[in-house]
């Protein structure tokens, strides 16, 4: 049975890996294992369904898969070229966060967004659950607010050498 779970917003990695180094997922989850124990791996995204996944992306999907993590798709709004908006994909890792809460074997939520709007669901789970959440990000684009509700807070940069694809 796991013992931590790891819930991945693509969509931040995306905009955060900015001018960074590009994560390498599995090693990410090899990591969590060794410092949390056993780790069940989610992966969300939103897709736009009018255009369909593009290849590149589907063979990451696909990778992320035979390896054991679980890959969350919401659809987009769709709309003009750039204007394309997410919806239900924080809707879906919050879902996933509390449910893994309430599971008796988790013991950590390692939690890969910086969105404020899981400051609820990380609060949540710290009061109610009493399970211990770890930001595990880049040291962009996460709000305060986020950081100061979870246990802890763990930079990707610390870890670049063994992270780093």
């Amino acid at each position: 049975m796991n013992k931590a779970s790891w819930l991945v917003d693509v969509g931040y990695v995306v905009r955060a890996s900015d001018n960074k180094f590009r994560l390498d997922y599995v090693e990410t989850e090899h990591f969590l294992t060794e410092r949390c124990g056993q780790v069940r791996s989610f992966v969300f995204n939103g897709f736009d369904p009018a255009y369909g996944i593009p290849r590149g992306l589907r063979a990451f999907y696909d990778a992320m898969k035979r390896v054991g993590m679980e890959v969350r798709l919401q659809p987009m709004q769709s709309g003009a070229p750039g204007t394309n908006r997410q919806r239900r994909v924080d809707v879906d890792l919050t879902a996933h966060v509390v449910w893994q809460a309430g599971l008796p074997p988790v013991e950590t939520l390692i939690l890969t967004t910086g969105d404020q709007d899981f400051v609820p669901a990380v609060e949540l789970v710290r009061e109610r659950f009493q399970k211990k959440v770890v930001l595990f990000t880049y040291d962009a684009n996460v709000h305060a607010d986020l950081i100061a509700a979870a246990n802890e807070w763990w930079l990707f940069e610390e870890h670049q050498a063994r992270l780093a694809r």
